[in-house]
C-alpha cells in the first residue's frame, strides 16, 4: 500500500484485538502496511487475529497483558520499543460495560469500568507518548462510543467513562500536538460484534430492531465499518486532524 493512507513502516498497538471491532481494526491497519501488535488478555484470541493478519499478507505480533495493570502495560510498551524499534500508532480499544444501573452498581463495579475504559487508556497513552515525542510523530486513537453522547438505561459507568475519554482526547491533543502527535477518537454506534450478537441480543432480541430503527440507515453497523475511520486517523491523510471525535453510528445521533 502506497500513498496518502499508507502505514508502511509504522508499528501499531491495538488493544482489545482478540475479536470484534479490535480484530477488524487490526486487520485494516495491517492491510495498509502497519506491523500490528495485537493485544488482548486471551492468548488464543490474539493468536487467531495475528494469524489472520499474516494469512492476508501482513505482519503481526501477539502480546497479552492486562491494560489495567500499570507495570504490565508500561513493560509492554517498553518491549514493543525494544523489539520493534518504535511504536507509532496506539489504538485504545479495550473496554466494556457491565449493564448495571447507577442505583444498583457497587462502588467497586463503578470503579472497575472507569479503570478499564478511561484510566487504562490514559496510562497507556502517556507511556506510548514518550517515544512518539522523541520521534516527533505519533497517532493515538481512542475508541469511544455513541454512549458518550446519548445514554441508555443500565449503562451509567460506561457512559461516564466514554465521555471522559473524549475529554481526555481533546486535552491530550492540545498537550502533545506541538510534539507532532495527533490524538483523536472514534465513537461507534451499535455494531454487530460477537458480544452484541451472542450476549445482548440473545438476552433481548427486541433490541435489534429497536436500535436499528434509531439510525438513519435503519441497520446495525458491521465490525469492518470502522476500518476507514481508523486507517484515516492513523495515516498522513489526517495529519491536520486532532482533538476530533469521529462518530460512526449510521446516523443514530442525528435522527429525531
Amino acid at each position: 500500500m502506497t500513498g496518502l493512507f499508507s502505514l508502511k513502516g509504522k508499528v501499531a498497538l491495538v488493544t482489545g484485538a482478540s475479536r470484534g471491532l479490535g480484530r477488524a481494526m487490526a486487520l485494516a491497519l495491517a492491510a495498509n502496511g502497519a506491523h500490528v501488535v495485537v493485544h488482548g488478555r486471551n492468548q488464543a484470541g490474539i493468536d487467531i487475529t495475528a494469524a489472520a493478519i499474516r494469512a492476508a499478507g501482513g505482519t503481526a505480533t501477539p502480546l497479552a497483558f492486562d491494560t489495567t495493570d500499570s507495570p504490565a502495560a508500561d513493560a509492554a510498551v517498553d518491549r514493543i520499543e525494544a523489539d520493534l524499534g518504535h511504536l507509532d500508532i496506539l489504538v485504545n480499544n479495550a473496554g466494556y460495560g457491565n449493564g448495571r444501573t447507577a442505583s444498583e452498581a457497587s462502588n467497586a463495579e463503578w470503579d472497575e469500568i472507569i479503570d478499564v475504559d478511561l484510566n487504562a487508556c490514559f496510562r497507556l497513552a502517556r507511556r506510548a507518548s514518550a517515544g512518539m515525542i522523541r520521534r516527533r510523530w505519533g497517532r493515538i486513537i481512542n475508541i469511544s462510543s455513541v454512549n458518550a453522547h446519548i445514554a441508555r438505561e443500565a449503562n451509567a459507568s460506561y457512559c461516564a467513562a466514554k465521555a471522559g475519554l473524549e475529554g481526555l482526547t481533546r486535552a491530550l491533543a492540545v498537550e502533545w500536538g506541538p510534539h507532532g502527535i495527533t490524538v483523536n477518537a472514534i465513537a461507534p454506534g451499535y455494531m454487530m460484534t460477537p458480544d452484541n450478537r451472542d450476549t445482548k441480543l440473545r438476552a433481548d432480541p427486541q433490541q435489534h430492531d429497536r436500535f436499528a430503527q434509531r439510525t438513519a440507515l435503519c441497520r446495525w453497523g458491521q465490525a469492518d465499518e470502522l476500518d476507514g475511520a481508523v486507517v484515516y486517523l492513523a495515516s498522513n491523510a489526517a495529519a491536520y486532524c486532532t482533538g476530533h471525535v469521529l462518530v460512526v453510528d449510521g446516523g443514530m445521533t442525528v435522527k429525531i
